[in-house]
């Protein structure tokens, strides 16, 4: 059940309020499906996978150089000894190698039986047939046992949970699970998310621009964010301000997916039809949030898909998705989502304001070999202005009760990548 305190006040939900409440009505996908190791990147493990094998397999060198014995090593005179085989990654010596011999052995190649330490080839004086080898007191001294041997298991043991479940899939997690010879993942499926933009002013790229309107951004902001986080994304297009193409496109893309992610017509202006169309299919469970930008943010649900209900500015967007939305779709799709990384860093402008609404500026960081790391914002502070998020690397966050920022305050900056966008 979604809370029902959450829109009763005219008070504005700080961030944190609104993303408990909501995170609260989220429920995880339970469904799952096999992919094969190669599709797995992105997608969260739906149960705890266990290790099949020991990993190193067997005991192998570490180095190129010469399995002996450390008790054929003398440390009071010259240690001469024949080589009798090799054992190169692969292709192990067969039978124990006796003592007072030593056997060539390459990295990764297995410890043959035996010996209980390689000396590395750079510490050896080598024949020129390599017929034997020769290892000065000094080196023989330092030797220990198991000296350039990786054992058995060191890394992974058969038994143990190699990774758990609802863990987003880097690809070094991927090649983890390719090292034990796993080739698929049961994995959730992907949440299916509809999007769509709302404007009579909006034309898609490529069109005539009539007087009065403008180019569609915020699908593409949304798309490409949305199929970074590995969602299967509908595009629903632009839609106009007509309540009757809002009202039917909201309810049939609700029947079929997970989430509706819409932007534009959540605001006080007489064509934001999209609150009431919403409120009027299901229920708003609050709107209006106490941030800067992305203020009009609205959340509810149409029977059993989330609504998401974002600005209709292209900075409000982006910024409403990444620290609002994107949480919230991380839980959908079984995985805890984090907070935000966050750098303080040194504030390299001045910026005034009124307090009383968490605000984000965008900004971009640079390295000061005597102040350390600086942040600069763009100098239009417009929730329109496009190009500030191409320009900007990550976010400064101004918390609500700042009233302004002087060069060489600290700030709290948040950069992209630990938002997801690389």
């Amino acid at each position: 059940m979604f809370p029902t305190d959450c829109g009763s006040s005219d008070r504005l939900l700080t961030l944190g309020e609104a993303i408990t409440a909501a995170l609260k009505a989220v429920q995880p996908i339970r469904e799952s499906e096999p992919v094969p190791l190669m599709e797995a990147f992105n997608r969260v493990l739906a149960s705890d996978l266990p290790a099949r094998l020991d990993v190193p397999p067997h005991d192998n060198s570490a180095m190129d150089g010469f399995a002996l014995y450390l008790a054929d090593a003398r440390s009071d005179e010259p240690t001469r000894l024949p080589v009798v085989g090799q054992a190169l990654a692969g292709h192990p010596y067969r039978g124990v190698v006796p003592r007072g011999a030593a056997a060539r052995i390459t990295t990764g190649g297995v410890i043959p039986d035996g010996p209980d330490v390689v000396v590395m080839q750079e510490q050896c004086l080598i024949a020129s047939d390599e017929s034997w080898i020769e290892i000065e007191p000094q080196i023989a001294a330092r030797l220990k046992s198991g000296e350039n041997i990786r054992r058995r298991g060191e890394d992974v043991r058969a038994g143990t949970v190699l990774l758990p479940r609802g863990l987003r899939l880097r690809p070094q997690d991927v090649a983890l699970a390719a090292g034990q010879g796993i080739a698929a993942l049961d994995v959730i499926r992907r949440p299916r998310v509809a999007v769509a933009s709302t404007g009579d002013e909006l034309r898609e790229p490529g069109m005539e621009l009539s007087p009065g309107a403008i180019y569609e951004t915020n699908r593409y902001v949304l798309i490409g964010l949305l199929r970074r986080l590995g969602c299967a994304v509908t595009d629903l297009g632009i839609l106009r301000d007509d309540r009757d193409i809002v009202l039917p496109a909201l309810r049939e893309a609700a029947t079929s997916h997970d989430v509706l992610l819409t932007s534009g017509g959540v605001s006080v202006g007489t064509a934001d039809l999209v609150k009431d169309v919403i409120a009027e299919l299901g229920r708003i469970e609050f709107w209006r949030l106490a941030v800067k930008p992305g203020k009009p943010v609205t959340f509810g649900r149409i029977q059993d898909c989330v609504v998401l209900g974002l600005p209709g500015n292209p900075v409000s967007v982006m910024v409403s998705f990444l620290l609002f939305a994107r949480p919230l779709l991380l839980k959908l799709m079984g995985t805890e989502p984090a907070e935000p990384s966050r750098l303080r860093v040194m504030a390299d402008f001045a910026f005034r304001r009124k307090p009383g609404r968490r605000e984000w500026l965008r900004a971009r960081l640079r390295l000061d070999p005597a102040r350390g790391p600086l942040a600069s914002i763009y100098p239009n502070n417009s929730s329109g202005a496009v190009s500030s998020l191409s320009w900007a690397d990550g976010l400064v966050e101004l918390p609500e009760d700042c009233a302004g920022v002087a060069p060489g305050d600290a700030v709290d900056y948040l950069p992209f990548s630990g938002l997801g966008v690389e």
